[in-house]
């Protein structure tokens, strides 16, 4: 699973046919330095993690300078055991982090290209733990490094991924008794424990490089990696685990980004309704899910199901008050939509309680209270308060620092 241009070996007959360039490196400095001693293996691996800990250590710590040469060392100490042992892995990959750490992209890669190859060797390129690796040199190569190799490697996830799931997952035989109001964590669902972890890092793995490619306008590619890790989590974990709300969340983004708006409303309404039978309603995230499914329903013209979910959010918050300031927000959407279809009368008092909710939360003085003033504004002028209409968009303009 190597792109174009990579530098590991290529595989011929499970045979390796010559060393990876840094890793032919390390052979050669090996051969100068001559015969190595005969250490027994444990004072061999002592020394490698001393090295390694402090080579380590010295990175986190933004002791760079005196990383590099420790870590450089860790290297050449764990050619001793090997060029398919994981430890050598560790040290290309934390010699690689050091030079990305450091903005030094183009030293990082070839190292981080490195530790994958030898990952590949140590577990074998059809393992279930290789998907996670390969997914972080995908990252890398999209985010600080080539680019262009990243796109064939995401593609050999793909086809791992898809192709183990058109094979039945095995399944525990337990079932986890859901609670509403208990979000779920760590392993609530239903796999073995022999498969759980490989399978939900590929999960995780899909995600992660989706909203890589999403960001970066590669819609297809990235619908294929939400959709993979929504198949995932569905058969892992069942269908009611809220890591399927957010699957469900970002393909309904990817439907607005094609202007798909009633795809969209499927996958959000699924979201706000997952995440709704696990979150008690005050949590954050309900409301964030509910604004979002509304707010695709006004693109949409479906303006009276917008009305009733923001009218369903104002008993959000009676049993605990939010703690970032959504009942604000909800009023203030509510208000907005009312605004929208020119009924001033219910929009002034809505985004007059919204503004007051507001000032409670952020301050009499916050940027963040502009937008409310200045839709309370418009709203009141239209209903006929010009006078402290006029007050309240001076009041915006002074806070926003407008001269006008």
């Amino acid at each position: 699973m190597r792109p174009a241009g990579y530098s590991g070996v290529r595989l011929l007959s499970n045979s390796i046919c010559q060393p990876p360039r840094l890793l032919a490196t390390l052979i050669a400095i090996m051969c100068w330095a001559g015969p190595w001693p005969v250490w027994a293996l444990s004072d061999a691996e002592k020394t490698w993690e001393q090295l390694q800990h402090d080579g380590t250590d010295a990175v986190d710590t933004g002791e760079y300078w005196i990383a590099e040469p420790l870590l450089t060392k860790a290297v050449i100490q764990a050619g001793i055991f090997g060029f398919a042992d994981l430890r050598l892995a560790k040290s290309m990959g934390e010699l690689g982090r050091l030079y990305a750490v450091r903005g030094r992209f183009t030293d990082a890669e070839p190292y981080l290209e490195e530790q994958l190859f030898i990952k590949e060797n140590a577990l074998g390129r059809d393992s279930d733990q290789i998907i996670p690796a390969i997914g972080s040199m995908c990252r890398f190569y999209l985010l600080y490094g080539t680019a262009s190799k990243a796109d064939p490697l995401t593609e050999d996830i793909l086809s791992f991924v898809e192709g183990k799931l058109r094979d039945p997952l095995p399944l525990a035989q337990k079932k986890v008794t859901f609670q509403k109001g208990v979000p779920l964590e760590g392993w609530a669902g239903t796999a073995a424990p022999a498969m759980r972890d490989p399978v939900i890092d590929w999960a995780i793995t899909c995600d992660d490089l989706g909203e890589i490619y999403r960001g970066r306008g590669n819609l297809d590619l990235a619908e294929r990696l939400f959709k993979a890790a929504l198949t995932i989590k569905s058969t892992v974990l069942g269908n009611e685990h809220l890591s399927l709300a957010n699957s469900y969340d970002s393909l309904g983004e990817i439907c607005l980004a094609r202007g798909d708006n009633a795809m969209a409303e499927s996958f959000f309404r699924d979201a706000l309704g997952c995440t709704e039978k696990i979150l008690p309603p005050e949590n954050p995230e309900v409301y964030a899910r509910l604004d979002k499914l509304a707010r695709c329903l006004i693109k949409l013209g479906k303006n009276p199901q917008a009305e009733e979910l923001y009218l369903r959010a104002q008993s959000f918050w009676k049993v605990e008050p939010s703690n970032c300031g959504n009942e604000a927000r909800a009023l203030f959407a509510l208000g907005s939509l009312y605004v929208d279809e020119r009924k001033y009368a219910m929009a002034v008092p809505v985004l007059q309680q919204a503004l007051q909710l507001a000032e409670q939360y952020n301050g009499p003085s916050s940027i963040a209270l502009v937008p409310y003033l200045q839709k309370y504004a418009y709203a009141l002028y239209y209903f006929g308060g010009k006078p402290e209409a006029d007050h309240l968009k001076a009041r915006a303009n002074v806070i926003a620092g407008s001269p006008r």
